[in-house]
């Protein structure tokens, strides 16, 4: 696995410095660019971003006879090209690569009347505090309130026909200029014109502006204090996520008027209540370790402590091992497991400790220069880190799983008396598919890489000698960084474990009641699950302090939205006689009852509909005898809650009762069904969440250019697959107690409870001047996916009856009737087209700049 990466790698290094050594360049014979024309601008976005966009553009309009004007039409890859181009948008001499100026497409070079035309755009965003950001022939630079634009002529071009120049800064607009503009435009902003003037040479054009507080705080998000917040707020969510699961976990350990009281409990019940009480733990311990190593960098760097290659190694492997070291204490794994978690850890500790050795001690004596020993050995240290990482998140994962009954139980043969033993993990598979994923992700994280690289230094003279070892140097410190930043990136998805961990609990300490909501600890256990394994709220102005907030909303929204219409659900009406609800009689025995009737009452009104309709074939049916027969449907006959035969109420059928019942006996199991059901459109609606993330628009040139972007698109199909899956599982175990008579209005109460907190979240992205129009389309696609799964576990509840039908479509109009069924199909039909719209005509990506602390 490290090998093939590190051909790759040495691959793209030998590819872009086999020519070094070569010789220097010429100089750029400036006085050949007297005549040429030159106009310039910067325009500022800052509304629907997180960070304020930086668009620049630069037309040269030169002539023929400039000694470098015919490179410019050769290929972009030869050396004569890079050399011009060099000339008429930077200073050649002393350049930096610049990791934060993106390109839309190359420089557009034509040809006329003896002229050549350039014509070169650039954008940037202002992400980072006090430091000068370049886009084009332009930096910015942003303070704390103020932030200064300006422009930065060629050397070569100082001299040329300045025609125009253009400062757009956006609201509220400049706060000074120098020089004065010549002119103010309604679309274009300030307007210089040098060429009018005495001295057509470019004016050293510097204007500062008040940006909105909003674009200024982000703007800030790199600072130490803004990271500590950002740190802060992850630690908030998951202190207050793991106080909740504790707070569950104690209320399980006291007796409760709905859970028989067993002391001690079960050892398999006590084991999976410990797990998630050691876990509520681990996961911010966790957190702390994959964040820390940033904030100690970043206060270094604030006390202008240079970080050699030696001190990141030493920081950021510390706490990558540590955090590995805490995942498999965790999970306890089989032996196997813990000798390839100890193998895989020896790479990263070896470079660690030995970077003398391997050509990592950059602080050492001597002037360092990156070698293909210290580069092998990086990347297999890296790698080896992300493997270990990823076989410690299965292992507990499996463990979770595995404790709590989730998996089914091994295939192997057991003695006449003894219980199917428990699925182990073995290193056959995980290995290998640890061993894949790596491979996905360290591949396209070194090909991004060298893309990155060849943007930054597109104009760098590639034959010059020092190029090759400023390449290989570039590659190793990203390798080091890999570790941490590739750590952080996996258990960024710890959540999912804790959700597994929340769901073991739920399995095998449920009280035998009508909902989670009936019993305390399930109540507050199961509204902690919906923010953590379905909402979508995130931080906003670049920092996660505000996450927690929507922990309690999601929660809250959640049991309003259920209990205030509780008393409307069908089991909570009340029998005729007895005044009691339909929820006590609720049994297995009760669900066969209904079923049967339900059977007879579908086939008496399908007669009655056919003596309506006049098509009653040779023997006429008499219509007493059959109201007769639906009215005896209604008698319920005597069961150990009922002292004698009582009635359903006239505005409730057999078909509503058993549609209410859920296709299981008890909510835990209607919750699995349900996740099992919103899979089937979950998929499509995961890719489409995906596509719009990561793909449309300008999010997919973001996605190439983040390191972790193209197996990160992959991971956040899973994301959302999650989502609906466990909102499927939400809308499956309380299907007992939502209102409603069929599962696409049961799917109402769930659907409201997580657009609302989308919708407040768009608000507050609307107050602080971010983009939000992808939250329409994820509140949308929730409730499609809610009201499809409502329509299978409809379905799925009159399984039974499959065989007699021809098509589940038959047995869907038998179920629904015919004045239902068109209802359902019009609303899903509605839904489709509400998507589709808000997809076509309203969502765009927020696309923000890739992390980079280069």
């Amino acid at each position: 696995m490290a090998t093939v990466l590190a051909a790759v790698v040495g691959v793209l290094l030998i590819s872009g410095s086999a020519r070094a050594g070569e010789g220097t360049g010429d100089p750029c014979a400036s006085a050949g660019l007297a005549k040429a024309r030159v106009s310039t601008g910067v325009k500022l976005r800052h509304d629907d971003r997180t960070y304020t966009k930086i668009e620049t553009n630069l037309t040269v309009d030169l002539p023929a006879g400039w000694k470098h004007a015919e490179a410019l039409l050769l290929s972009r890859e030869s050396r004569a090209y890079i050399k011009a181009m060099a000339c008429l948008t930077r200073d050649p001499g002393g350049q930096q690569p610049r990791w934060g100026e993106w390109r839309p497409h190359p420089p557009v070079v034509t040809t006329k009347g003896g002229r050549v035309k350039v014509v070169y755009e650039a954008v940037s965003w202002v992400n980072q505090y006090r430091s000068y950001i370049h886009a084009g022939v332009w930096r910015v630079r942003a303070g704390a309130k103020v932030w200064t634009v300006t422009l930065q002529p060629p050397p070569a071009l100082e001299g040329s026909v300045w025609n125009r120049i253009t400062v757009n800064p956006g609201p509220p607009g400049v706060e000074t200029a120098t020089p004065l503009p010549t002119a103010r435009e309604k679309d274009s902003g300030l307007v210089w014109r040098p060429a009018g003037k005495k001295t057509r040479a470019a004016p050293a054009v510097t204007v500062s502006l008040r940006p909105s507080w909003q674009r200024a705080w982000a703007a800030q998000s790199d600072r130490l204090s803004a990271a500590g917040l950002d740190v802060l707020g992850g630690l908030l969510w998951m202190v207050t996520i793991s106080g909740l699961l504790l707070g569950a976990a104690a209320l399980y350990r006291r007796p409760s008027p709905t859970r028989p009281a067993r002391v001690p409990p079960f050892a398999r019940q006590d084991r999976v209540l410990r797990n998630l009480e050691w876990w509520a733990v681990t996961v911010v311990v966790l957190h702390l370790l994959i964040r820390v190593d940033d904030l100690v960098r970043r206060y270094d760097e604030r006390r202008s402590a240079e970080w050699w290659l030696d001190d990141a190694l030493l920081r950021g492997h510390v706490f990558a091992l540590a955090a590995v070291a805490l995942l498999f204490s965790f999970a306890k794994p089989p032996w196997r497991i813990w000798l390839a978690g100890l193998v895989l850890m020896v790479p990263p500790l070896a470079t660690m400790t030995l970077t003398e050795f391997f050509g990592l001690c950059a602080s050492c004596d001597g002037f360092w220069v990156p070698s293909n020993l210290a580069l092998a050995a990086q990347t297999t240290a890296s790698c080896c880190l992300m493997a270990v990482t990823v076989l410690g998140f299965v292992a507990v994962a499996w463990r979770l799983a595995v404790d709590a009954e989730l998996l089914p139980k091994s295939r192997r043969t057991v003695l006449p008396g003894q219980q199917p033993q428990d699925r182990e993990l073995r290193l056959r598979v995980a290995g290998p598919a640890v061993v894949v994923w790596t491979v996905v992700v360290a591949v396209p994280y070194a090909l991004t890489e060298e893309r990155n690289w060849q943007r930054a230094t597109w104009l760098y003279d590639r034959w010059d000698a020092a190029y090759g070892n400023l390449h290989g140097e570039d590659f190793i410190w990203e390798a080091v960084w890999s570790a941490s930043n590739g750590q952080e990136w996996i258990l960024s998805y710890v959540w999912l474990l804790t959700g597994v961990a929340v769901l073991g609990v739920l399995r095998t300490w449920r009280a035998p009641t009508t909902s989670p909501f009936d019993d305390r600890a399930d109540r507050l256990l199961f509204l902690t699950f919906f923010p953590l394994a379905v909402s979508i709220g995130g931080g906003r102005l670049g920092s996660a302090l505000p996450e927690v907030l929507w922990i309690p909303l999601y929660m809250l929204t959640l049991y309003a939205a259920v209990a205030f219409r509780r008393r409307h659900a069908v089991l909570e009406q009340s029998f005729v006689v007895s005044r009691r609800p339909l929820a006590e009689s609720a049994d297995s025995r009760a669900r066969t009852t209904l079923l049967n009737k339900s059977r007879v009452y579908r086939e008496t009104h399908a007669e009655l509909r056919r003596l309506d309709q006049g098509m009653t074939g040779d023997k006429t049916p008499e219509r007493a005898k059959l109201e007769k027969t639906l009215d005896k449907l209604h008698d319920w006959p005597t069961s150990r809650r009922l002292a004698r035969t009582d009635r359903l109420p006239a505005h409730v059928s057999v078909v509503d009762a058993a549609l209410a019942l859920g296709p299981q006996d008890n909510w835990w199991d209607n919750g699995v069904r349900g996740a099992r059901f919103a899979l089937m459109p979950g998929l499509p609606a995961a890719v489409l969440g995906a596509w719009s993330d990561s793909v449309r628009g300008e999010a997919w040139q973001d996605t190439l250019m983040d390191l972790f972007g193209l197996p990160g698109t992959v991971l956040r199909v899973l994301w959302w697959a999650s989502t609906w899956v466990g909102a499927g599982f939400v809308l499956g175990a309380l299907w007992r107690v939502l209102p409603g008579q069929r599962g696409a209005v049961k799917a109402l109460p769930v659907a409201f409870a997580f657009a609302l907190p989308v919708a407040l979240d768009a608000l507050s992205g609307w107050f602080v001047q971010e983009g939000t129009a992808n939250r329409a389309l994820y509140a949308t696609t929730m409730l499609l996916v809610l009201t499809v799964t409502g329509i299978a576990l409809d379905l799925d509840t009159f399984r039974t009856e499959r065989r007699y039908w021809q098509s589940r479509l038959g047995l869907l109009l038998s179920v629904y009737q015919m004045r239902y069924y068109s209802l359902q199909v019009a609303y899903l039909i509605g839904q489709v087209i509400a998507v589709i719209t808000i997809w076509k005509f309203f969502a765009e990506p927020s696309a923000t700049p890739p992390a980079s602390d280069k």
